[in-house]
């Protein structure tokens, strides 16, 4: 964590970091083996395949949605329609969520950023702002059933039995309820997102 706070490392290689420095520890002190230190690399390739497979199988769907042209379909008809800022960001908001339980972070942006950029612009909005609007509510909807990846990712990391898809969703549901208060809030008030820049 120091070292993602100081700016010396990013998550993923802080994350490798830690992996690195735990095996060291682990082999110093004697506690691992070889045949642990083979059963971990295997857990750890399982694990990885199902979350690789889930956002895989994402993609492929994003990818099927823009060759369809749905995309720019949306788009030009919501600036057909002419919407007043609320019912703009209730129709971001919402789509922001479905899509998240079907799709990856990155991909949600990618399709759905650009149909509403060209409405927010206009506004005279934070791009600060939108883009954490935008982050929030997808992440919302990677904890909301019956598609969130995150919590089907989380379910193929368990190794124990008795804790089902639906415990995982049913845990998780505080969560999202609550990023769900503080993206309303952060709608209704933008300038709690951008207070700490000034």
């Amino acid at each position: 964590l120091g070292g993602i706070y100081t700016g010396w490392l990013t998550p993923v290689e802080a994350g490798a970091a830690g992996a690195a420095l735990g095996l060291a520890i682990a082999v110093l002190r004697g506690r691992m083996r070889l045949r642990d230190f083979w059963e971990a690399l295997l857990e750890t390739g399982h694990i990885t395949a199902a979350i690789l497979f889930l956002i895989t199988a994402a993609s492929i769907y994003s990818r099927m949605l823009g060759l369809a042209g749905l995309p720019n379909q949306l788009g030009d008809l919501l600036a057909e329609t002419r919407l007043d800022f609320f019912w703009i960001m209730v129709i971001y908001v919402a789509l922001m969520i479905f899509l998240g339980t079907l799709l990856d972070t990155a991909s949600i942006i990618l399709i759905v950023v650009p149909l509403f950029m060209p409405l927010i612009e206009p506004m005279g909005l934070s791009l600060v702002w939108f883009g954490i609007i935008s982050v929030v509510g997808a992440e919302i909807g990677l904890l909301t059933p019956p598609l969130g990846i995150s919590c089907f990712v989380i379910k193929a990391t368990l190794n124990d039995d008795r804790i089902s898809l639906r415990d995982v969703f049913l845990g998780a549901f505080p969560f999202a309820l609550v990023m769900l208060i503080v993206l309303i809030l952060l709608i209704r008030f933008p300038s709690l997102s951008t207070a700490i820049l000034h």
